[in-house]
């Protein structure tokens, strides 16, 4: 994604959005799992998006896998929809995103949906009980 398309996205989205590409600069458009109906308009799931990048592994022991990461714990609009705004240099939201690394073959080409789901009931658990991971 280009910095003018970083500029066009709300705040919170554009900072996930811009640390992907720092990781994975191939990939400028990724993967994603995204709720039809919005949490902030009263839709099940609390996670706007989930994007999946492909990681090639590296030779120091790190296997080939699918990189899933959340976007909707933090603060991605900075408008008050679903969390309360902060000062610049706070923690927004929960303060926190959630990643999940799946180990894959190197010929596989479609990334299963099932972690996208766990994270959903992470994030649930999350919005409902007010505890954050750490």
């Amino acid at each position: 994604m280009a910095t003018s398309e970083h500029q066009q996205l709300p705040p919170g989205l554009a900072a996930i959005h811009s640390q992907c590409q720092k990781c994975y600069p191939d990939q400028p458009n990724p993967l994603q799992v995204a709720t039809i109906v919005k949490f902030w308009a009263n839709g099940p799931d609390p996670l706007d998006y989930i994007s999946i990048y492909r990681n090639k592994g590296n030779p120091l022991g790190i296997p080939p896998h699918w990189h899933y990461i959340s976007c909707g714990l933090s603060d991605l609009y900075g408008d008050g929809r679903l969390h309360e705004a902060t000062g610049r240099g706070q923690a927004s939201g929960y303060g926190f995103e959630i990643t999940f690394r799946l180990k894959r073959n190197k010929t596989d080409t479609t990334p299963p949906t099932w972690p996208a789901e766990l994270m959903q009931s992470l994030a649930k658990y999350v919005f409902q009980s007010g505890t954050c991971i750490e």
